[in-house]
This record gives C-alpha cells, sequence and structure tokens, in this order.
C-alpha cells in the first residue's frame, strides 16, 4: 500500500513543489538557512495540547498501546486522523501500513502497523529528498496475571515510554504544517510499531516498505523525553562523532530560549534510529534518558515535564528547519581511500584511546586542565562551543589539527595550542594492525559558575 501511494506522491511532488515555491518565493530557503533569527511562533495551548495527547495514548483504556494489539491500532487510526488534518500527504492508510512478525514459538503471526506522512518542501530541485522524523508508536502493553484465579490484567501505561516522544512529533508536525514554506525538503514524520520488539516498524519501513530510502538525507528520531530532574537531561546521540551534525545540534542549542542540550556518549534509550544506522543514514537521537519509572506502571502522564516537552518541540522544529535548508549532507565514513585511508572510530576493531580512557577523558583530564579562558574573551562575554577536528595517527601522535567551527580568534589559539601538546594516544586496530582515526570533540566556553564540564571564568 505505501508502495503504490509513493507512486502518487511521486507525480505531485514536481508541481506541489512549484506551488510552494511560488507561495513563499525565495523567503523560505534563507529562512531555514539562518535560524538565529525569530522563535517559531508556539501555541499558547502548546503544554495542555501535549498532556492531553499524551493522556489520551497512556490512558487505562488503551492497554499501553502493546504491539499487535487492537490498542496500538487505536493509536495509530488517531495519530493518521491528526496527520491528515494538518494537510499531510499520506503513504499509509488509517489503519497503518501492516507487517506480521511470526512468534517462532507458537507459530501465530503478530500484526503491527506504521503511520507515515509527508508535508512536502517547496524547493521543487529538493521536495524528493527527505528528512524523516521519527518515534515509536507502541508501548510496554500489559501482562495477565492470575490472581485467585481471576484474571488480571497489569497495564504499563507508556507515558515516558513513547506517549510523549509521540505527542512531540504530532506538535512538531503542526508547527510544520503551519510554516512549510520555510521547509525546502520535504519533512516525512514517520510512528513506528513494534519498537519494543527490536525496531521491527523501523526495520520493515526501511527494507520492505518505501522503496526511496536512497532520498532520506536525515533521520531524526525522538524517544523518551519529558523527564527533567537528576540525570535526565535533554541530550543528543549521534552514534559516530561528526563535526557536521555537532555543529548543527549546537547552532540550534545556542539561540535565544533554546534547551541547553547534552552530547550522549552512550545509546540513553533503544530506538529506531537503529534502523537507519544499519542502513547509513546519519540520524539523531533526541531523549532525556533512561530511569525506573520508564515502561513501569507508574509511567504516568503526570510523571512527566510539560514545560520541558513542549521545549522540546521547538528544539525539534528548529532542528528540522537546519536540516531541510542543508545545502548538501555528508558522508560520516572515511574521507581517503586505499592505504591513505582515515578511518572513523566507529570502523575499528579497537578504538583510539587517551590514558585508557575516551574522548571525554580527553576533555576532561587534558583540554579542560590546561586550556585557559582568554581574558579577552572574559571581558566580551564570548560564550559557546569550539569544534576541534584532529587525526590520531598509527604512532599515537596528533596531526591534522583544526577548529572547524570556532568563537575567536582568542579562543581558537587557546584550543590548539593545548591539543598540539597533548601526549600520545593509543592507537586504533583493525585486525591487529595500527590505523589513523579522524575524531571531533566539542569544547564548551561557559562562563557560569558551577558547570561540570567546560571552561569556567
Amino acid at each position: 500500500m505505501l508502495r503504490r501511494t509513493l507512486k502518487r506522491f511521486s507525480k505531485l511532488i514536481v508541481s506541489v513543489g512549484i506551488a510552494c515555491c511560488l507561495v513563499a518565493g525565495g523567503a523560505g530557503f534563507a529562512s531555514a538557512q539562518n535560524i538565529g533569527g525569530a522563535r517559531p511562533e508556539l501555541p499558547r495551548n502548546l503544554e495542555d495540547s501535549l498532556k492531553k495527547q499524551v493522556s489520551f495514548l497512556s490512558s487505562s483504556a488503551m492497554k499501553g498501546r502493546k504491539a499487535g494489539s487492537a490498542e496500538e491500532k487505536l493509536a495509530s487510526e488517531y495519530i493518521y486522523g491528526y496527520l491528515q488534518d494538518l494537510g499531510a500527504m499520506m503513504l499509509s492508510p488509517k489503519e497503518g501500513d501492516d507487517f506480521g512478525l511470526a512468534n517462532p514459538v507458537t507459530g501465530d503471526t503478530l500484526h503491527s502497523r506504521n503511520i507515515v506522512g509527508i508535508i512536502p518542501g517547496y524547493d521543487p530541485a529538493l521536495v524528493g529528498e527527505f528528512i524523516v522524523l521519527g518515534t515509536q508508536l507502541d508501548g510496554p502493553g500489559y501482562e495477565v496475571l492470575n490472581v485467585n484465579g481471576e484474571r488480571k490484567e497489569r497495564i504499563f501505561p507508556g507515558a515516558y515510554s513513547n506517549a510523549s516522544g509521540a505527542a512531540v512529533l504530532l506538535q512538531v508536525a503542526k508547527l510544520v504544517a503551519q510554516n512549510k514554506f520555510m521547509f525546502p525538503r520535504s519533512i516525512m514524520f514517520a510512528f513506528f510499531g513494534a519498537g519494543n520488539l527490536s525496531q521491527a516498524g523501523s526495520w520493515y519501513f526501511l527494507n520492505r516498505s518505501f522503496a526511496d530510502k536512497d532520498k532520506i538525507r536525515f533521520m531524526v528520531d525522538v524517544n523518551s523525553v519529558g523527564r527533567d530532574s537528576g540525570p535526565n537531561t535533554f541530550q543528543a546521540f549521534i552514534g559516530l562523532p561528526d563535526k557536521e551534525i555537532l555543529k548543527d545540534i549546537f547552532t540550534v542549542a545556542e539561540r535565544p530560549f533554546s534547551l541547553n542540550v547534552k552530547i550522549a556518549e552512550k545509546e540513553p534509550v533503544p530506538s529506531d534510529y537503529r534502523s537507519f544506522h544499519s542502513a547509513d543514514i546519519p540520524f539523531t537521537l533526541f531523549s532525556t534518558g533512561d530511569n525506573s519509572l520508564r515502561g513501569s506502571i507508574h509511567d504516568t502522564p503526570d510523571q512527566l515535564d510539560y514545560l520541558q516537552l513542549s521545549q522540546i518541540v521547538e528544539y525539534v522544529y528548529s532542528y528540522s528547519l537546519l536540516l531541510s535548508g542543508k545545502e548538501e549532507f555528508r558522508e560520516t565514513a572515511s574521507e581517503e581511500s586505499g592505504e591513505n585511508r582515515i578511518y572513523s572510530q566507529m570502523e575499528v576493531d579497537k578504538r583510539a584511546s587517551f590514558m585508557k580512557g575516551d574522548e571525554k577523558t580527553f576533555l576532561r583530564d587534558w583540554v579542560y586542565r590546561y586550556v585557559k579562558y582568554p581574558e579577552s574573551a572574559i571581558a566580551s562575554k564570548t560564550e559557546g562551543t569550539e569544534v576541534v577536528d584532529f587525526v590520531v595517527g598509527t604512532d599515537g601522535k596528533l596531526r591534522d589539527i583544526k577548529i572547524d567551527s570556532g568563537l575567536s580568534d582568542e579562543i581558537d589559539k587557546a584550543v590548539l595550542k593545548v591539543i598540539k601538546a597533548s601526549p600520545k594516544w593509543t592507537p586504533a586496530e583493525i585486525n591487529g594492525k595500527k590505523v589513523p582515526v579522524k575524531i571531533s570533540i566539542a569544547v564548551e566556553f561557559r562562563l557560569a559558575q558551577g558547570s561540570k564540564f567546560g571552561i569556567n571564568r
């Protein structure tokens, strides 16, 4: 069904793009490139809307939206109707793009579903390229207990896992639909079923359902958001360190009124980005991480921070706007081939290490220990994030050190001075052979006192 719908989309895609371009003129592309201006006009009742949607999706009647259940289907129909009302071009039917999973024990087939809709971009040259905003549709479900011979259902509501992510993407879709003249590329909203079953829905989408995955330029995943306490801060996980992705994340984060974002070193929660990563599609997973309530019987709507959720809506919208207007997307693989090939840390068997630690150790024990905040930068209140590239050679020495995204000449010099003086690293290896690897790190300069990492005054 999705393939047939996609053919209709392909026929309409050029005319839609031209029409949007005529309405928008040239202003849309400029806005997409310069997101440092005005904030998107957020609905006054955004927090209430998020709370209503989370409350519906995690209500007792939804029984945790178990994959393959009637309640998951009900959730998919709700999401379909919401996207359709926004004017999205739906690639799946109301009941979802159905796929089956065989139970190896019973032999039964469980049927789950994906909901996919597109808001076309305005640029005729880019409308056929997609930025996918994805999230998990199903929840943890319920289990049946025998209590004194009586059948009882214990429900895991799934407000945080992952009604919160679904509600955020629905509100982002509303903002994109209202401002579609600003998006050169098409934005695809995908709600994947069977996420709790090894991300089966996103795998099915990429490998069996969607014919043009080579036209997907980026995937933004939102899963388990809205817990703002203790270790549950807003964080981005990109897997392989990549300077372009880091730059985009911090560009949005440094806008006025934006959420601060932490770069997660490890996967915060399992999610559908995995399928896209396996298909060599660059991604960013946004989450506020795991906690003891996630997926439990206490995972209820009242446990969420709806102010934070509304801020995440704004952040994801702005990030999608930036991605939609990027001139090009680079491959994250190595830049050279043959004997001169430079690898990434993700490609090697044994990663390059500093003092038996990783890049975080290098930042904590070397860069932040010795770099000085220039007096001129303090006087001018210059703050932000420097992105630095370097190669760890087969001899452990650092070479090709350069500032990819700088703050000022003085700060650039201070950072380069410390990194160039770095002790030797332990080289990376493939099959026991030492190989060079390219690494990108983000060095934070903050004037505020009390930061765990970064340079304090």
